[in-house]
């Protein structure tokens, strides 16, 4: 008796945890399609631990363990359980931009092994229970099989697709959220092992509350951190990392620079071309920077300053690694122009200089980097 009620308490905390997450999502303005698949996970995860309490119940004699009952909790667990999976494995997709999955074609095909396991388990208890249920409340490997089965399939893939993107070169700047969309599935599979060898032990509910609030917490703080147009670093996180890359010991040698980076004539392709393929040009760019900088010795720091303006902070004190990756930054963003097939020219004017981690020393430098910038810009255009 002592641990069902212990059972239903975690199953309750963890449901009043999910609906302020769930609140919170569905009072933002202009929900977008992933913003909607993860709330679509919340409720899934409520539904789970709401229908958990009562299989609780039913094994601590709380609830009668008649066949009917003991079916439908089991049913419900296993539909449920494949829905959160696979609705989590669209979310990632969506998060990480595969633009196949914006399709709402795909995303239904991505879909079907959840109806494919729900038809199975209601066939099963239905016209086979016998091959599900040993007892009242036993449950069979057979029932097992079927209710890990599509979940484990969803997990390995939503994990292994989110680590191999976390660890592409081109992908170092969203490694957090990446490997936080990994770790989720991961941590599922884990705790959703412990708990059917420990039935009476509430890991589910505790892990999947722990996790999705790590995930929900990262998901937040790349909110309010990374520019929505670019997936580059914004302003305010350049200022956070500027604050927190002081040197504890100011030895005045200068072992860092800023880059500031401007797009050439970029007003004259929001005007010949209109705004839709300014926001093209200006998500190409951060491709550019990102691209360049990947596996970069000189640990670079990327964000986007304002307008079409970028800034990069390379830890060195070699001004000859700081002019290579200048031109690898504007060599890659003609090339990607080119290969897009724009109808314009896209290139950029780069100006740097160095300073010593101070902040007082950065905003020098980041003037120093301007004027160089608008000197760059005037002897292209008198070329």
């Amino acid at each position: 008796m002592d641990y069902t009620l212990f059972y239903v308490e975690a199953n309750v905390v963890s449901i009043i945890i999910f609906m302020l997450i769930f609140l919170k999502e569905t009072g933002t303005v202009g929900h977008q399609t992933k913003q909607g698949c993860f709330i679509n996970i919340i409720l899934a995860h409520i539904a789970y631990f709401l229908n958990d309490i009562f299989w609780i119940m039913i094994l601590g004699g709380y609830l009668p363990s008649i066949h009917a009952l003991v079916a439908s909790v089991n049913i419900i667990n296993d539909i449920v359980l494949s829905v959160i999976t696979g609705f989590w494995f669209v979310y990632t997709e969506l998060s990480q931009g595969e633009e196949y999955i914006t399709k709402l074609k795909n995303r239904m095909i991505a879909m079907i092994p959840v109806l494919l396991t729900a038809v199975v388990i209601v066939v099963l208890f239905v016209f086979f229970p016998d091959t599900v249920l040993a007892g009242e409340c036993t449950l069979t490997l057979t029932y097992y099989l079927v209710f890990l089965s599509v979940p484990l399939v969803y997990i390995v893939v939503s994990t292994v697709r989110s680590f191999r993107r976390a660890f592409k070169k081109e992908n170092y700047a969203f490694r957090t959220p990446y490997l936080a969309s990994a770790v989720y599935p991961a941590a599922l599979a884990v705790i959703g092992v412990i708990q059917t060898l420990w039935l009476k032990v509430p890991m589910f509910c505790f892990g999947c509350t722990v996790t999705m609030l790590y995930v929900y917490i990262t998901s937040l703080n790349n909110q309010v951190s990374i520019d929505e147009l670019t997936k580059l670093n914004n302003r305010t996180q350049l200022k956070k990392y500027i604050a927190g890359d002081v040197p504890k010991q100011n030895t005045g040698r200068h072992d860092r620079y800023v880059l500031m980076i401007d797009l050439n004539k970029f007003k004259q392709i929001n005007d010949q071309h209109g705004h839709v393929e300014g926001d093209y040009a200006l998500k190409r760019a951060a491709d550019a920077l990102r691209l360049s900088c990947s596996g970069s010795s000189l640990r670079p720091f990327i964000a986007r300053y304002g307008g079409d303006e970028f800034i990069i902070i390379a830890k060195t004190d070699s001004e000859e690694l700081v002019k290579e990756l200048s031109n690898t930054i504007k060599e890659t963003l003609i090339r990607l122009n080119k290969e897009a097939g724009s109808a314009y020219e896209l290139t950029a004017s780069i100006g740097y200089a160095s300073y010593a981690g101070d902040i007082a020393g950065f905003q020098t430098a980041l003037a120093q980097a301007d004027e160089a910038l608008y000197r760059e810009k005037v002897a292209r255009k008198s070329v």
